[in-house]
């Protein structure tokens, strides 16, 4: 993000300081359910017909809070202590609630692995449930539990919470997060609500791995829609080392780069008007839940019928007629008018459509009676994959190098983290060479596509060679090999590597092995599956490499010849892609993921 403009400078130096904040009061306050950031009302919205949710309203709705001069909830107020105001007119109040009125509640809990194994909260229905306790009779409560898919949204009763049978709100499956997909989910679901108020509640850390909609899309979203969102904060796994980090974007071990955890809150609160707490615990979490009961007991909610407008935005003001009190809960709302604000879902469901939000990958995926089959050649350069100083497409193909220069490209710009959790071992050492300073890296990955259980994956590796600026007294900690090969089953916890190494004797010679490697925090452990093994080589410029993974199987194949067998089932799933290492620099062409 440049700095030159003072306007940007404050709102980098403020969501800097929301950022560490927001990570200090993740730890020190979230045993006690802790409010990290006030928030304000909400914006009213009704889906039209088809399958599409548009931000285009018949009734505008405002939450808002009256204190008194000592900070104390002041309840008891009547329709006509209230004057409504859009962009300076004054409204016809057309719906008033004093904070009687029921609400109609969704909880959404976010199972995925990245969320830190001591701070798992529970289920979804476990956690509605134990909002139904500090909830007033009349609300309508709703659970779902989401990943980087979403569960069936369950209507949860109080009979059934005190009669539990078989599991009320199943597991949505999978492993990764997709956090904004699962907000405009339930959005799309309340719509059916005829209560005027509604809220949804997001137990989360943050993290957001797969959704279709971005977060700026998520944000406009939610402004423009009758549902107040609160967020309760979780730990993510220690691994990640998201706290106190500023940086907008975090690359994670793929390549791909993913929102700052801390980032989402900040501007979910800031820019959708969302309440934010924090929990990491049980007690937490049950504080959490009672506080924004409590807000929801304590808001007033006042509904006026919107004029036209051919203005972006809504500027609504709500003023009290008495002395003395404030009111919390003033906002700006995103214009009913705008085409840009339209969420699309898959027909007849509240799924985000696939097709209108489609990924790089899924146009290269054909669809055989054999199963799926995605294919990357590198010819377009916004296929997808992770672009970065170290990992990026070439003519011909994509290339992927173990040195990475310090002070320039996505690192030096602040634009992207390091690589969490850590690729490789004694994961850099840095040398001053002639010119910039250089990174020099063991492991670089790099992946991208679908993420099936069963499949063979293929490429071609061109011939190894080292970084042209390579500093041959740069040294790691242990003896390294240059080696380059395919990456497969990458998951949080670490990934298979075939890597093949040329002889440097005999050139007609291979060398190749099969490793799993698993993370712990800046280095990993690897445990060998098939050792090094040389073979003939076929040509001295370039190899096929192939596996086939099924189960517990790994079949290898190299330049079309089946050479090794083995079983493993340290990784189950994960993503496919290369890896290099150092020191080396290598192209990848003619990429083939086949489901099996």
């Amino acid at each position: 993000m440049p700095l030159s403009s003072p306007v940007r400078l404050h709102h980098w130096v403020e969501m800097a300081v929301f950022l560490m904040l927001f990570s200090t009061s993740i730890r020190a306050l979230g045993a006690n359910g802790s409010r990290a950031k006030p928030g304000c009302g909400h914006a009213a919205a009704e889906q039209t017909s088809g399958h599409v949710l548009r931000s285009e309203v018949n009734l505008q709705t405002v939450n808002v809070q009256v204190k008194d001069k000592s900070g104390k909830d002041v309840r008891g107020l009547t329709v006509n202590d209230f004057t409504v105001r859009e962009n300076g007119q004054r409204q016809k109040i057309a719906f008033f609630d004093p904070g009687t009125g029921p609400v109609t509640i969704a909880v959404l809990v976010d199972s995925s692995v990245s969320v830190s194994e001591n701070g798992k909260v529970g289920s979804a229905e476990q956690i509605a449930a134990q909002f139904m306790r500090v909830a007033r009779p009349g609300d309508d409560i709703f659970a779902m539990d989401f990943t980087d898919s979403t569960g069936p949204f369950e209507h949860l009763t109080a009979e059934q919470l005190r009669n539990p049978g078989p599991v009320a709100v199943p597991s949505a499956g999978g492993s990764g997060s997709a956090l904004y997909d699962a907000i405009a989910t339930a959005i799309c679901y309340l719509r059916e609500s005829k209560n005027p108020r509604q809220a949804i509640i997001v137990i989360t850390d943050g993290v957001d791995e797969h959704s279709r909609l971005t977060l700026d899309q998520s944000i406009a979203l939610v402004r423009s829609q009758r549902a107040q969102l609160f967020m309760i904060g979780l730990h993510s796994r220690p691994e990640f080392r998201f706290e106190g980090r500023v940086e907008p974007k975090i690359r994670l071990v793929t390549g791909q780069d993913i929102d700052n955890p801390g980032l989402v809150f900040y501007r979910l609160t800031k820019e959708a008007g969302a309440e934010t707490f924090t929990a990491n615990s049980q007690h937490g979490l049950r504080g959490g839940l009672k506080a924004v009961s409590d807000m929801l007991d304590s808001e007033y909610t006042l509904a006026y019928y919107p004029p036209s407008t051919s203005r972006k935005t809504r500027k609504i003001d709500v003023k009290l007629d008495r002395h003395g009190l404030r009111v919390l809960g003033n906002r700006v709302a995103v214009s009913t008018q705008t085409l840009d604000e339209t969420a699309h879902y898959l027909s007849g469901t509240c799924s985000v459509s696939p097709t209108f939000y489609a990924r790089a990958y899924e146009s290269r995926t054909a669809h055989t009676p054999g199963g799926n089959i995605y294919r990357d050649d590198f010819s377009d350069p916004h296929s997808g994959w992770p672009v970065h100083s170290d990992s990026h497409y070439v003519p011909g193909g994509y290339e992927l190098s173990t040195v990475d220069q310090v002070g320039s490209g996505n690192y030096g710009g602040g634009s992207a983290s390091k690589i969490l959790p850590a690729g490789g071992g004694p994961q850099a050492i840095s040398s001053t060479i002639q010119g910039p300073t250089r990174s020099y890296r063991e492991n670089v990955i790099a992946a991208y596509g679908p993420g099936w259980p069963d499949f063979r994956v293929s490429a071609t590796v061109k011939a190894l060679k080292p970084p042209s600026d390579w500093n041959e007294e740069a040294k790691f900690s242990h003896p390294v090999r240059a080696a380059a090969g395919l990456a497969f089953r990458i998951d949080l916890k670490g990934y298979y590597a075939l890597l093949v190494s040329p002889s440097v004797q005999n050139r007609r010679m291979l060398a190749f092995e099969l490793v799993a490697r698993t993370f712990h925090g800046d280095s990993y452990a690897e445990l060998t599956i098939v050792p090094w093994t040389t073979i003939p080589q076929d040509s001295p410029v370039e190899s096929r490499l192939a596996i086939e993974d099924v189960g517990d199987q790994i079949r290898i194949f190299v330049d079309g010849k089946l050479v090794g067998i083995a079983r493993d089932e340290t990784f189950e799933g994960g993503y496919e892609g290369f890896v290099v290492s150092a020191p080396a620099a290598a192209v990848f062409s003619n990429f083939v993921l086949e489901q099996k």
